[in-house]
């Protein structure tokens, strides 16, 4: 009798361990899951509909927030010329220079291929042109051998709109006309 008793404690501590091994697991992947359901994979910084849902909140606050809309210039060149692999790098390394910039509350996010979105809170545009200037000096230093620099174009909430997309359409427009006067600049209006 004790050696059966001793068989199913043995059973059932294996059950046991079999059961929090595949807990574990389990919890890993809703991990994974979640994650990949918010954030831009190659990049780690957060996808266009999580950015977005996220800013919708924030506006409800009522604070200041800048939408700053950031394109990379001249990145159709580093595919054609070194190969996707060195775009992904560059992506990969942009992003975390987007990452030491913006901190604590601001939202950074992928809006697609080699533009990027950041929701700066309770911000001015005299220390929103600050850091923007430092930003596109930095990554002109970084990403100097292929010739990448960044244009970026700026919007205001509440002052020039309440609506996400208005603020981001409004932004792109920004970015879009420093693009098309040479690139490598910032534009608030």
């Amino acid at each position: 009798m004790l050696k059966q008793q001793q068989l199913l404690l043995n059973i059932l501590d294996e059950i046991t361990k079999k059961y929090n091994e595949l807990f574990e697991e389990n919890k890993k992947l809703i991990e994974e899951i979640s994650f990949k359901a918010h954030h831009d994979v190659l990049t780690g910084v957060y996808n266009r509909y999580f950015f977005e849902k996220q800013v919708k909140i924030f506006l409800k606050t009522g604070i200041d927030i800048c939408i700053v809309f950031i394109d990379l210039d001249n990145f159709k060149y580093v595919n054609d010329t070194f190969g996707h692999e060195a775009g992904d790098k560059i992506l990969k390394k942009f992003s975390q220079i987007l990452k030491d910039f913006f901190k604590g509350a601001d939202l950074i996010g992928r809006y697609g291929g080699d533009e990027f979105v950041v929701a700066m809170l309770e911000c001015d545009k005299k220390s929103v042109k600050h850091v923007l200037e430092k930003l596109i000096k930095k990554t002109n230093e970084k990403f100097l051998e292929y010739n990448v620099s960044i244009s970026i174009g700026v919007s205001f909430f509440p002052d020039e709109s309440t609506d996400v997309d208005e603020l981001l359409k409004l932004a792109d427009k920004r970015m879009y006309s420093i693009k098309k006067s040479g690139k490598n600049g910032v534009n608030f209006e």
